[in-house]
């Protein structure tokens, strides 16, 4: 079980380092050096404070803590991870590491740093980490010769109640299915500007059309970031104080400048989907309206589902 430390763990979390470091890193340095690094007479205070500052995780087993590992104080960097050397080779670093990463995505960090020791090295750079720069660390007299790691970190947050997390399958249903959703992106005079507009989807992408010029435009040109949602059957339970519903939100970005074949294909989409039973004067309708039409496709790069049954 893997939970948040807390101060009686201290003792513990420290021999398993010094324990671990003397028994497995002794392979790669010397005597002096792993003195240095792990005393036989550890600074219980100085270890109390470190934990204190920082977010500590540990990995509680029957048989008592078999790892820990945590957050730097500036929330992108695991200042330390350890694994008991009784029980590596079993994951429990993974989900240690695993679970600091996606803390630090939810303290809005898009990559996160470590400082690895040559026996450690192998291990980051499975999952992902990879170099970025060397340099010396002083424990005591001792200066070791470190290798600092780097790896980027998704953008985008996990769902926070779990329950209401919806399928991957049944949001791309939603976005095929929708009559129209709302396109929010940063307006140009600084502020938040969300509308609600027709769409289809095809593929991966989704098509908009719009006028040739305005405030939407500008503001896509500008940045081009934005998200889409689409909201589909609701239901009000009034005496549950509480509302049934399905959504699908995407994050991507707006292309505005299509070629003619692109932006051609987009409209006989959307006639395709809003007016089916209309397909025999839609071409005369498209060839009519295409020079007087703009057509944005959002690409998308990161989909989440949610609803409440």
């Amino acid at each position: 079980m893997i939970r948040m430390y807390a101060p009686s763990d201290l003792e513990a979390i420290v021999n398993l380092f010094t324990q671990t470091v003397r028994l497995v890193s002794s392979r790669y340095y010397s005597p002096e050096e792993v003195e240095a690094w792990a005393p036989s007479q550890p600074d219980m205070a100085t270890w109390t404070r470190f934990f204190d500052e920082r977010y500590t995780l540990v990995m509680d087993s029957e048989g008592g803590i078999t790892g820990f590992g945590c957050l730097g104080i500036d929330s992108g960097t695991v200042d330390m991870l350890f694994t008991h050397h009784a029980h590596q080779g079993e994951g429990i670093g993974s989900v240690i590491l695993e679970t600091l990463e996606k803390e630090a995505i939810q303290r809005d960090k898009t990559e996160i740093k470590l400082t690895t020791s040559a026996t450690a090295w192998p291990f980051y750079q499975r999952r992902g980490y990879r170099y970025h720069h060397s340099e010396k660390k002083a424990y005591g007299p001792v200066i070791f010769d470190c290798q600092v790691l780097c790896k980027a970190l998704p953008v985008f947050r996990d769902i926070r109640r779990k329950d209401r997390i919806s399928d991957n399958e049944r949001a791309v249903s939603l976005l095929e299915t929708g009559e129209y959703g709302f396109l929010a992106m940063c307006g140009v005079n600084g502020y938040g500007y969300g509308i609600p507009i027709n769409y289809v989807l095809e593929g991966k992408s989704i098509y908009f059309h719009c006028a040739l010029k305005g405030f939407k435009l500008d503001s896509l040109r500008q940045n081009n970031h934005v998200s889409f949602c689409v909201v589909g059957r609701t239901r009000v339970l009034p005496g549950q104080f509480s509302t049934t519903y399905e959504s699908a939100l995407v994050f991507g970005r707006i292309f505005c400048d299509l070629s003619e074949e692109e932006r051609y294909k987009a409209l006989n989409l959307l006639v395709a989907k809003y007016s089916p039973d209309f397909t025999d004067i839609s071409k005369k309708y498209i060839s009519k309206s295409f020079h007087q039409t703009n057509i944005l496709r959002l690409d998308m790069e990161h989909l989440s589902g949610k609803a409440k049954n």
